[in-house]
């Protein structure tokens, strides 16, 4: 089955990460259909999720997903985007791009 728009699976390892939200934003704005898991704690918790929601891409922000995941999630692809804005975030997936990422505003053209 091959789908229209990416799907990605949004994770905060670990720890709460405010820019979640940003990110999930950015991606929807971009035409990707996006899942907001919110915190999990462990590596088990994310893989059963991307198991029951079936993502294109995990993006995991908070702490560095451990090595092994991406392998247990294979072909799913693993995006750690902890420490990017949304807008930098938004080209590491299959298809981003930021369109406001380097626009000037309005008031400037």
């Amino acid at each position: 089955m091959s789908r229209e728009r990416t799907r990605v699976l949004v994770v905060e390892f670990t720890r709460p990460d405010p820019a979640a939200v940003a990110l999930g934003r950015v991606l929807r704005d971009e035409g990707m259909e996006v899942v907001h898991a919110g915190r999990l704690d462990t590596a088990e918790q994310i893989l059963r999720t991307a198991e029951q929601e079936d993502p294109d891409v995990v993006a995991v922000l908070g702490e560095r997903p451990p090595p092994d995941l991406e392998q247990a999630l294979d072909p799913v692809r693993v995006v750690p985007v902890a420490g990017k804005s949304p807008e930098e975030a938004v080209e590491l997936f299959p298809g981003g791009r930021s369109h406001t990422a380097g626009t000037p505003p309005d008031r400037v053209r």
